[in-house]
C-alpha cells in the first residue's frame, strides 16, 4: 500500500521513533539500579514486583519495536506501541500510593507533538486521557483504604482529582495541539513550495540531461530507463533493510535526479568514438575513460549553486564515479568498497543493466537471463553483493518493465507511421 504521508513527515517520524526507542532501552538498564537502590538505601516506592513488571514490559517494547523497525521503518504502528507503553508504564506507578505521578501524565502527550501530527496527537490525547482515568481509579481505592481518618470515600477521592486532573489535562492539550496544528501547517505550506522549486529544478536538470545526452542514438530512453531502474533498485534495498539509514525518501529522490547524469561528461567525447561500431583502440579506449572525470568538472562548474547541497554531491558523485568496481579494480580513481558513494554503486547497477540490456552500436541487446548471469558473476567485483543481489530479486519486475517499455516504444513507432503516411 502506497504511502501517502510526506516525506518529510515520514522521515521524521523514524527519527522519532529511533530515539524513543533508545529512551526505552534506557528504562531497562534502569531497573536494576532501582533494585539496587531499594537494598541499600531502603528506596521503597516501588516494590521489587513492580520494578520488574515495568523491567519487562519495557525490554519487551524495546525487542517488538527494534523488530519492526529493522522490517519496516516507515511502520506507523511503532510510535503508537511506543507512546501508549511508555503512558501505561507511568499509569502503572500512579496507582502506587507512594509515588505522585500527577505532571507526568502530560508526558506522552508531549512527546506525540514530536510527529508534528494533529490526527497522531487528537488520538494519543484520547487514549492517554482514558488511562490516565483507569490509572486514578485504581488509584482511589488504595488512598481510600490508606485514609485512617475515612476523610472521603474512593468515589470521593476520583471525583476530586479526576476533575482536577481532567481540567489540567485539557488545558495542557489544547495549548499542545495549537502549537502542534501551526507547525504542520507550516510544514505543509514549506513542503509545498519546496515540491515547486524541486519540480522547476528537475525540469532544468532533466533539460541539461537530454541536451548532453543529445550526441547519443539512445537520446532520452537510456536517461528515463536508467533512472527507473536506479529508483527499483534503491527501492529493493530498503525493502530488504540495506543501507536504510542512508536512503531516506529525500536520498531517493536526489539519486533518480542524479542517475540522468551519469554520462553528462561525454559531451566531451569525439562522435568518432562514442559511435564507432568496431573495437576501440587503447587511446581511444583512454578518451572514453575521461568522461567521468570531466563528468565531475562538468557538474562543478555548472551545478555548483544549486542551495540543495545534498543533491549537487549526488550529482557529482555519480557522475564521477559510477565507473568505479566494488574491488577497486574501476576507474578513473581505482575506489574500492564504501570508499564508492553509494550514489555511485546504485547507479553503476542501474547504468550497466539498462547497457545490457539495449541494443548499441557496437553490441547487440541480451536477454534478461543472460544480464542476470552477469551480475551473478560479478557480484562482488564490480558490484556491491547488497547491490548485486537487489538487482537479481528484482529479475520479475524488470522483465515487467521491458516488456512495456517496448510496448510503448511499437504504439510510438506505429503513430509516427500513421503520421508520415
Amino acid at each position: 500500500m502506497e504511502d501517502k504521508r510526506e516525506p518529510y513527515f515520514i522521515d521524521n517520524e523514524t527519527r522519532v521513533n529511533r530515539i524513543l526507542i533508545r529512551v526505552v532501552g534506557c528504562f531497562c538498564l534502569c531497573c536494576p539500579l532501582i533494585i539496587l537502590a531499594r537494598i541499600f538505601f531502603d528506596y521503597s516506592a516501588l516494590g521489587y514486583a513492580d520494578v520488574i513488571v515495568l523491567g519487562a514490559g519495557a525490554l519487551a517494547v524495546w525487542i517488538v519495536c527494534r523488530l519492526l523497525l529493522k522490517h519496516d521503518p516507515q511502520n506507523e504502528v511503532i510510535k503508537y506501541i511506543l507512546l501508549i507503553a511508555i503512558h501505561l508504564g507511568i499509569c502503572y506507578s500512579g496507582t502506587k500510593i507512594e509515588i505522585n505521578m500527577y505532571m507526568a501524565y502530560a508526558i506522552v502527550p508531549a512527546l506525540s507533538c514530536l510527529y508534528f501530527s494533529k490526527w497522531v496527537m487528537v488520538r494519543i490525547g484520547e487514549i492517554g486521557y482514558c488511562m490516565m482515568l483507569m490509572s486514578l481509579g485504581l488509584r482511589s481505592a488504595v488512598e481510600a483504604a490508606y485514609d485512617s481518618k475515612n476523610q472521603y470515600t474512593s468515589f470521593e477521592w476520583f471525583g476530586v482529582y479526576g476533575f482536577r486532573m481532567t481540567i489540567e489535562y485539557l488545558v495542557m492539550f489544547i495549548i499542545l495541539l495549537i502549537l502542534v496544528a501551526k507547525i504542520e501547517d507550516t510544514i505543509l505550506s514549506t513542503q509545498t513550495k519546496t515540491k515547486q522549486m524541486k519540480k522547476m529544478q528537475n525540469q532544468l536538470i532533466t533539460g541539461f540531461a537530454n541536451f548532453l545526452e543529445s550526441k547519443d542514438e539512445n537520446t532520452g530512453f537510456h536517461i528515463r530507463r536508467t533512472a527507473d531502474y536506479t529508483r527499483m533498485i534503491a527501492e529493493e534495498l530498503v525493502r530488504t533493510g540495506q543501507h536504510r539509514n542512508e536512503l531516506t525518501h529525500k536520498a531517493i529522490d536526489d539519486l533518480i535526479i542524479a542517475a540522468p547524469l551519469h554520462d553528462a561528461g561525454k559531451v566531451y567525447i569525439p562522435d568518432s568514438i562514442l559511435q564507432k561500431s568496431a573495437s576501440l583502440s587503447a587511446e581511444e579506449y583512454a578518451i572514453i575513460k575521461s568522461h567521468t572525470v570531466e563528468g565531475g568538472r562538468l557538474v562543478e562548474s555548472n551545478l555548483s549553486n544549486l542551495t540543495d547541497r545534498e543533491l549537487y554531491t549526488c550529482i557529482k558523485d555519480v557522475a564521477l564515479c559510477h565507473h568505479e568496481w566494488w574491488d577497486g579494480s574501476g576507474y578513473p580513481h581505482g575506489y574500492r568498497g564504501e570508499m564508492i558513494p553509494l550514489s555511485a554503486r546504485i547507479v553503476a547497477a542501474a547504468d550497466t543493466l539498462d547497457a545490457l540490456l539495449s541494443q548499441r552500436s557496437y553490441k547487440p541487446s541480451m536477454d534478461i537471463g543472460q544480464v542476470m548471469d552477469v551480475f551473478r558473476k560479478e557480484k562482488g567485483t564490480h558490484f556491491e553483493p547488497c547491490i548485486a543481489q537487489a538487482v537479481l530479486s528484482l529479475q520479475g519486475e524488470i522483465k515487467r518493465y521491458i516488456e512495456r517499455e517496448d510496448s510503448k516504444l511499437k504504439n510510438m513507432n506505429s503513430g509516427e507511421t500513421e503520421e508520415f503516411t
